[in-house]
């Protein structure tokens, strides 16, 4: 892959359009990409990007902190979308 497409993946695809429920973020190649972490109330610098599945995985790429991370349980929803990926990111973040 050229350096150049694996920047473009990390980079917000959709401007200033708003994603209902997810103040603070846009949507890049890969996934949501924090644009406002104060908004989006994430531990992520701004141009991380994260995403997740319904049955219990999250991942997000920090590139200004230099964090790479998969969260997999088997908790379905909440493993996705819950508390719990919430708390292993700003945990993850913070060390």
């Amino acid at each position: 892959m050229k350096s150049e497409t694996a920047k473009a993946a990390l980079l917000n695809q959709i401007g200033d359009i708003p994603r209902p429920g997810e103040p603070g973020q846009g949507f890049s190649f890969l996934g949501a990409v924090i644009q406002d972490p104060v908004l989006a109330e994430s531990p992520m610098s701004k141009g991380s990007v994260t995403w997740g599945g319904v049955y219990g995985h999250s991942w997000f790429i920090d590139p200004v902190k230099g964090i790479s991370a998969a969260i997999m349980s088997n908790t379905a929803v909440e493993g996705c979308l819950g508390a719990y990926p919430r708390d292993i990111a700003r945990e993850i973040c913070a060390a």
